[in-house]
C-alpha cells in the first residue's frame, strides 16, 4: 500500500468518526485516541515543541490530569455555551442566550459562576451578528503530506458576511496571551481546500475571567485579527513535519526530554 493510499484510508476512518459524532465535537479527539486512529493536530505539534516529556505524558502514556484544572473545565463549558448560542440563532435579544445561561447556572456556583456569566455577558456585547453561521465547532480532517497522518482540528466558529468568510477561535484565561498562528494556518488551509479561493478574515476572541465587570482596570475582552498570506502555509507545514519527526522519535525510543516553562504546564504536578 502506498503512503497516499494509507493516508486516504486513515482519512476515511476519521471522516466516519466526524459523521458519527454529529455536533458532539467535544468527543472528537477522545474517540480518535480511544480507537487508536493515527492523526496529527495543532495541539500535538505545539505540545511536543513546548516539552517532549509533556507530550509523552499526555499523548503516549495518556496520563489523566488529577485533579483536572478548573480552567480546563471552565474553558470547555464556555465553548459549549457559545456553541449553543450560535446554533440557536445567534441573537442576543431572543432565546439564544437562555440555554447558555442555564448551562452555567447548573454547572458552577460562587466565583466560577460569576466569571462565566460575566464572560458570556461580554460575548453578547461582541457576538458576531449580521452574519450567516456556516459552522459551529466544525471538526475536520485533511491530508497535508502523504508521509504524515491526516491533520485534524475543530474550528470554533465559521460565519459568512456576504462573500467573506470569517473564522473565529475563542480563548479564555485569567490573562491575554500571545497566540500561536500555526493553529489558524491549519484552519485557513482547510477553508482553502473546502471552499476554494475565497476571501477570509481570521480572529482570536479572547475572554478574561473577571469577578466584577465594574471594577476592572484592563479590558475583559480582546479581538485579535490574524494576518496571513500564502507563504504562511509553507512555514506551517514545515513545523508540522518537524513536529511529526519528533513525535515519531519519542514513540520509537520511549524517551522524551524535559524542557519548557514548567510553571505554566498542567502536568507540572505529575511530571
Amino acid at each position: 500500500m502506498t503512503l497516499f493510499n494509507r493516508s486516504e484510508e486513515i482519512q476515511q476512518k476519521i471522516q466516519a468518526v466526524i459523521d458519527g459524532l454529529g455536533n458532539d465535537s467535544d468527543r472528537f479527539a477522545d474517540v480518535l485516541r480511544e480507537e487508536a486512529i493515527p492523526h496529527l493536530s495543532y495541539s500535538q505539534i505545539s505540545t511536543v515543541e513546548f516539552c517532549q516529556h509533556r507530550f509523552w505524558l499526555q499523548y503516549i502514556r495518556m496520563q489523566p490530569l488529577e485533579p483536572v484544572p478548573e480552567y480546563f473545565t471552565k474553558g470547555r463549558l464556555f465553548h459549549q455555551c457559545l456553541a449553543s448560542f450560535y446554533r440557536s440563532g445567534a441573537d442576543p435579544h431572543n432565546g439564544s442566550k437562555t440555554a447558555a445561561l442555564q448551562m452555567i447556572a447548573s454547572s458552577y456556583d460562587g466565583e466560577p459562576q460569576q466569571q462565566l456569566q460575566n464572560a458570556f455577558r461580554i460575548h453578547l456585547e461582541n457576538c458576531w451578528q449580521d452574519c450567516e453561521v456556516v459552522a459551529v465547532e466544525k471538526a475536520f480532517s485533511m491530508i497535508v503530506d502523504p508521509a504524515l497522518p491526516p491533520v485534524v482540528g475543530v474550528i470554533d466558529l465559521i460565519v459568512r458576511r456576504g462573500d467573506k468568510f470569517i473564522l473565529v477561535d475563542h480563548k479564555t484565561g485569567r490573562n491575554f496571551f500571545p497566540q500561536d498562528e500555526l493553529q489558524m494556518m491549519i484552519y485557513v488551509e482547510y477553508i482553502r481546500r473546502t471552499y476554494g479561493d475565497v476571501t477570509c478574515e481570521f480572529y482570536y476572541d479572547h475572554y478574561r475571567w473577571v469577578n466584577h465587570l465594574d471594577r476592572i482596570r484592563k479590558p475583559a475582552f480582546q479581538r485579535e485579527s490574524v494576518r496571513l498570506n500564502t507563504e504562511n502555509w509553507t512555514i506551517g507545514l514545515s513545523r508540522i513535519q518537524q513536529g511529526y519527526h519528533l513525535i515519531e522519535s519519542i514513540r520509537k525510543t520511549n524517551r522524551a526530554s524535559r524542557y519548557g516553562k514548567c510553571f505554566c504546564c498542567p502536568y507540572h504536578g505529575n511530571c
